[in-house]
């Protein structure tokens, strides 16, 4: 194994019978598979239908009621570096389409024309449409609606609004262009993540406007780059792909939700209020999902809010990862923004290590070392991590406005929306 390729065993678990009180479910599940940059090997899944289109791979199952989706894999996946591109097929019409949230308005257009005006080259157009996407938002989860056209309207999104917004500006530009849906599955930093992948005349690249804004924090945690550059046309090698594209069609019969439904209503461009799991409502005349991230059943008859079932609710959707190939950074330099990654953690080893330490007394020397590494590492950590506040701080941005400082950023070029 070299630097730029990661190992590691994948498993998924879902388990939707916090929110579902029906007899049997149908779940559409997203499937990691082979593209260039990941292997897949040892995939194992429920049975059911397999779908493989320019979506991605993914299997619609039914589940009896008390079953619970699991998925594991052992996963291979290697570093892109600036032109090198994924094995995948050249742009079709959906890559050219503009699709369910990444439709765009009179204001993507023009930002999109102001931000090509004199750039030639398809890889400059691509890296100025992503500075421009970087500089049109700062990071703030949307809990009531998705789309490129609001999120650029409200100057903020998540990591999926970051990807929209790009997408957009790239159909608006005649570039063929596609949202990512996977995880970031590093041993020490692991979540859910949205990225794009756009083509450059000679095969898709990744981009990740996201980190073309946070890449000064971000980057070194994925072992990347903190300039913007490092995150146009390169990809650190712990992301999964699950899916691609919005608008993922639904293998049956449309659905719309059932009465009262206390779970997750959002406003999705091009669909107008959809609640996730419960419905899968028509677009372009088919029945569609918007994204497929996380398995998507097809809930009828909603559960009760009760105790057991709301804890239920917070564990619906879990993954894990394991036999890592690496298990820490590098970079000891970044061990100190795992320690406010991880806060609950290192509290718990400094508030257990007393009582280890009296119960096996030779043991007290190297406990005493580990709190008082903890204490002088954790500010650092701290002083660190408010690099990337300030990167999502609307008063902060406001005030460096109003008092003509430069605009935070982490060391590229883009221009900075603060309205």
């Amino acid at each position: 194994m070299t630097d730029d390729t990661f190992r590691c065993d994948l498993s998924i678990r879902f388990d939707p019978w916090g929110h579902a009180d029906d007899d049997e479910l149908e779940v559409l599940v997203p499937l990691p598979a082979d593209d260039g940059r990941q292997t897949v090997r040892d995939l194992r899944a429920p049975e059911g239908t397999d779908i493989s289109d320019a979506h991605g791979h993914r299997r619609m199952i039914r589940l009896k009621r008390g079953e619970t989706v699991e998925v594991s894999a052992r996963m291979e996946t290697r570093r892109l570096r600036p032109g090198d591109h994924l094995d995948l097929p050249p742009p079709g019409p959906v890559d050219r389409a503009p699709g369910l949230m990444t439709t765009p308005d009179a204001a993507l257009r023009a930002l999109a024309d102001e931000s090509l005006r004199g750039v030639e080259g398809q890889g400059a157009r691509i890296a100025a449409l992503a500075q421009a996407a970087a500089g049109a938002l700062r990071y703030r989860y949307p809990k009531d609606a998705r789309g490129a056209a609001l999120s650029l309207a409200r100057g903020w999104g998540d990591c999926g609004e970051y990807a929209f917004v790009f997408v957009a500006l790239c159909h608006v530009a005649g570039i063929p262009a596609r949202p990512v849906f996977g995880m970031i599955v590093a041993p020490w930093f692991r979540t859910p993540h949205a990225w794009a992948e756009a083509w450059d005349g000679a095969g898709w690249c990744p981009v990740d406007p996201n980190l073309v804004r946070e890449g000064g924090y971000l980057g070194p945690l994925l072992e990347t780059g903190r300039a913007p550059e490092a995150h146009i046309g390169a990809l650190d090698p712990y992301r999964v792909v699950l899916s691609r594209h919005t608008g993922i069609p639904w293998p049956g019969a449309p659905s719309t939700r059932s009465g009262s439904v206390p779970s997750i209503t959002l406003a999705v461009e091009g669909l107008g209020p959809v609640t996730f799991w419960h419905e899968a409502p028509l677009w372009n005349g088919s029945p569609v999902v918007p994204y497929l991230q996380l398995p998507w059943p097809m809930i009828r008859h909603p559960s009760r809010a009760t105790p057991l079932n709301l804890l239920r609710r917070q564990r619906a959707w879990r993954f894990r990862v394991g036999a890592p190939s690496r298990l820490l950074p590098r970079n000891p330099l970044v061990w100190t923004d795992l320690l406010v990654l991880h806060p609950l953690k290192g509290l718990a080893v400094v508030m257990m290590a007393p009582l280890v330490a009296s119960a096996v007394p030779p043991l007290a020397p190297a406990l005493e070392i580990v709190v008082w590494a903890w204490r002088l590492l954790f500010p650092v950590g701290m002083l660190r991590y408010l690099l990337l506040l300030r990167l999502r701080s609307a008063g902060w941005l406001r005030l460096e406005a109003a008092l003509g400082l430069a605009s935070p950023r982490t060391g590229g070029k883009f221009t900075e929306r603060t309205g």
